[in-house]
């Protein structure tokens, strides 16, 4: 048995040779044996799914991705929210669907990306894997694979298994915020059907689990995790044009595919990715940036997250920028409007922000209807025709938290979270990952030639 030591190199050894085989791969007809025989996303709804498709094929005309094989993405069914188990289960229903009897004899790899994060929000717009981990990212090639490989049990399922089992997480609802009384009765079904089935767990060779879910899980194990650093070989920036990184106390800070004026400040601890930031910027650590085009002079406080994303609301495209405190937790709700203030948005109770902001506190300021009240469904964030005018009422925001400075948002068309989600549009977000692809591609070219 091989001490800690000896078996992380053995690691960070396999790895390698796994990245190494990967990149003969990419562009390439893979030979049967070589590779997987299909590959599947699951998405959580048709426009997740039209993102996926069109990244999938814009990766394999680019020759990222191996040839040959049939990549596949497969919706979730309507309705609750099913988790990794419930979506296993339609995949192998879909797989079946596809290939018939034959299903069974290819080696398939399924990677989980749908549904609605709580703890990342921007992941789920675009989807997990192709956001906090690029899928086929020259750097993080084999990441999302590796990751992928585990593939958990339902939170609903975990206690009606081996012989600890119990029936009191059946009536556990506080992570159910999208209010579905339906999921205590398909609890206690499965409680039922699998309660004294034995637990199995098999150990894969050479491997390692990396839980990328939070917020500080994604800081840390991109910004600081110098293990996981070395494993996978991983590098500062990604694909971007942006200043020499520093790093402080073993923080690095991590930017993908972004283009960064030479001229503006990151933090070490920071991730950015799929954005833009001019000469007047500076972001503080342990921040999260995604999807933002930043040309004015912005000083974003440490611990922020911000996201931008396109909307179509009545045909219009429109854009909404969002903001949250890396500690936030969107999943905790209160039952009534009297409790709002029972919400801390950046540490500090909700209901101050709102007076603030203008808004009065009522059943109309959250979305979704019977549902409990949390920060996944206020309405706080603005509704604006143009991508700078959505930064500027974003950095409003950001200025009127650090301030306790008043900051009027009333007057204007106000979206949750949840409401986001709904009405995002992710041909829009493509095009505009699209138009940073191409110009970071011409600038690495004429450096090249330059030299």
């Amino acid at each position: 048995m091989p001490v800690a030591g000896e078996a992380e190199m053995l690691l960070q050894q396999a790895t390698r040779e796994r990245l190494e085989r990967f990149a003969q791969l990419r562009g390439k007809t893979v030979e049967s044996g070589k590779f997987w025989d299909a590959v599947v996303i699951t998405a959580v709804d048709k426009k997740q799914e039209i993102a996926y498709q069109q990244q999938l094929s814009a990766k394999l005309k680019r020759k990222e991705l191996p040839l040959g094989v049939h990549y596949h993405v497969f919706v979730d069914p309507p309705g609750p929210k099913i988790g990794n188990g419930g979506s296993t289960l339609h995949v192998l229903k879909c797989l079946e669907e596809h290939y018939g009897d034959q299903w069974g004899s290819l080696t398939i790899l399924l990677i989980h990306s749908g549904g609605y994060s709580q703890r990342l929000p921007n992941a789920s717009a675009l989807g997990k894997i192709f956001t906090a981990l690029p899928f086929g990212n020259p750097v993080y090639q084999m990441l999302d694979l590796k990751l992928a490989m585990y593939i958990d049990f339902p939170t609903y399922m975990n206690p009606a298994l081996g012989s600890g089992a119990t029936k009191d997480y059946t009536k556990y609802l506080e992570n159910d915020i999208q209010g579905e009384s339906c999921v205590m009765e398909i609890r206690e079904k499965l409680f039922t059907l699998l309660n004294g089935l034995p637990l199995n767990v098999i150990l894969l060779n050479n491997s390692k689990f990396y839980h990328i879910g939070t917020t500080r899980e994604c800081l840390f194990h991109f910004t600081s995790d110098r293990k996981l650093k070395m494993e996978m070989g991983l590098l500062p920036d990604v694909f971007s044009i942006c200043p020499n990184s520093t790093e402080d106390f073993g923080k690095s800070a991590c930017i993908i595919h972004s283009i960064l004026s030479s001229e503006c400040s990151v933090i070490p601890g920071s991730l950015l990715e799929y954005s833009r930031l001019g000469p007047e910027v500076s972001v503080g650590t342990n921040c999260i940036i995604s999807g933002c085009c930043i040309d004015t002079k912005a000083d974003i406080p440490s611990d922020t997250f911000m996201a931008t994303l396109s909307v179509r609301i009545d045909e219009e495209l429109m854009y909404v920028s969002m903001v949250f405190g890396i500690e936030d937790n969107l999943k905790k709700n209160v039952t009534n409007v009297a409790e709002t203030h029972l919400l801390r948005f950046f540490g500090t109770s909700l209901s101050l922000f709102l007076e603030l902001w203008g808004l009065k506190v009522s059943h109309e300021l959250f979305s979704g209807v019977g549902v409990g009240l949390s920060l996944w469904t206020v309405r706080i964030f603005p509704v604006c025709s143009t991508v700078s005018d959505s930064v500027k009422m974003s950095l409003g925001i950001l200025n009127s938290v650090q301030n306790k400075a008043p900051f009027k948002l009333n007057g204007f068309k106000l979206l949750s979270v949840e409401e986001i989600l709904q009405y995002k549009d992710v041909e829009d977000m493509l095009k505009f990952r699209q138009l940073l692809y191409e110009e970071i591609s011409l600038q690495k070219q004429k450096e090249k030639s330059d030299l």
